[in-house]
């Protein structure tokens, strides 16, 4: 255990070399969100003002119901900023844990105005809006400031995607980061692709991830979220691959023996309203939730960024096996990756191929 923790230091430092992500000075560990009670700094004082009617939002998510967690505790400070920028005239009303459903079906819901909004991940989101698909490829996200200037509103990115969005009756209001995505196995540890061979391999509901995995080398399982832990436990497939924050908060490192840090895939946290509630609601009522957004995002960033070292500490104490690539390694992984984004052209270009590959070189110009 002694030795484990000596290397953490640099095993951190490395997962983040391996995506290339250097990341911006993080602040001390955020603490849960108090309850709502106009606790507000005065540099936080509330600004949508106004006279609101009451609303109660509905808000959902796939993640577990520990405020430690950055979806739930991101839920929890956008319950608290909508309940102090509306002066308590709204509520949000958090349900955790995929107690609406899985991620797929509550992104239906939202898009047919049966739950406000949730905080999701794009791989299900592809099923409503498969121009996102780039998201998912492999290797396409640089860095952490790649991503962010891709976020931002004025964006040619954001000005192409978020209206294809709002045409299927979804609203992007922000976008959080959620780290890198790594591989986790019980057979062995990873190093290149070649070790991936015979591996049954758990991905998210996403064509593009199955061919990514499939190309490295595994075979690619769909699985839901919230059946992965007994589909591990029961050995119904050898591994699977998440941030360091799910490995820990779902309890994976209970049923897995390794990690191995490929940072694969960039973990985007998308808030997602539902474009149909959005047109029923008052411009006040809009002014509060776009707010609450906002600030959501950035304390969700505060918190990602500050708990990196918690959270790889955590996982070697409770006895997983991480393990870094070489240069060698990374590099074949990237080369089976790239051959993937060719299938992806038309998704990606809405049925036209030569756009597609137009659309992602806009995004690779914002890694500069």
């Amino acid at each position: 255990m002694k030795k484990k923790l000596i290397v953490f230091s640099s095993l951190l430092i490395s997962a983040v070399l391996v995506a290339g992500c250097a990341a911006p000075a993080a602040p001390a560990a955020p603490a849960a969100p108090a309850a709502p009670a106009g606790q507000a700094d005065a540099a936080d004082e509330p600004e949508a003002g106004g006279d609101i009617d009451p609303m109660t939002i509905r808000f959902g998510h796939a993640g577990p119901n520990d405020p430690t967690d950055q979806m739930q505790y991101g839920a929890l400070i956008f319950a608290e900023r909508v309940y102090e920028l509306s002066g308590g005239a709204m509520e949000v009303q958090v349900f955790p844990a995929s107690q609406l459903g899985d991620t797929r079906t509550m992104i239906e819901s939202v898009q047919m105005g049966t739950l406000h909004m949730g905080d999701f991940e794009n791989a299900p989101m592809t099923g409503f809006v498969p121009e996102t698909t780039w998201i998912d490829l492999p290797y396409i996200i640089h860095d952490y400031d790649h991503a962010t200037r891709i976020w931002d509103a004025d964006s040619g990115v954001s000005q192409w995607i978020r209206p294809i969005f709002l045409e299927r009756n979804l609203r992007i209001l922000g976008v959080a980061h959620a780290g890198m995505r790594h591989m986790m196995n019980n057979a062995r540890p990873i190093y290149h692709p070649s070790d991936m061979e015979g591996l049954l391999i758990r991905v998210m509901e996403s064509e593009v991830m199955i061919q990514s995995i499939n190309a490295f080398g595994a075979t690619a399982t769909p699985i839901p979220f919230a059946e992965l832990y007994t589909a591990l436990q029961l050995g119904t497939v050898d591994g699977n691959e998440q941030p360091f924050s799910f490995a820990l908060s779902m309890g994976f490192y209970e049923v897995q023996n390794y990690m191995s840090l490929t940072g694969h895939f960039y973990l985007p946290r998308n808030y997602v309203f539902s474009e149909i509630l959005w047109q029923q609601m008052s411009p006040a009522q809009r002014a509060v939730v776009e707010e609450a957004t906002a600030y959501t995002i950035g304390r969700m960033n505060d918190f990602h960024f500050a708990n990196q070292e918690r959270l790889v500490a955590s996982l070697l104490e409770n006895g997983l096996s991480i393990n870094e690539l070489s240069d060698e390694g990374l590099a074949a992984f990237r080369e089976r990756g790239a051959s993937v984004w060719p299938m992806f052209y038309g998704h990606i270009g809405s049925g036209d191929e030569a756009r597609g590959r137009e659309i992602l070189d806009m995004i690779m110009s914002y890694a500069q």
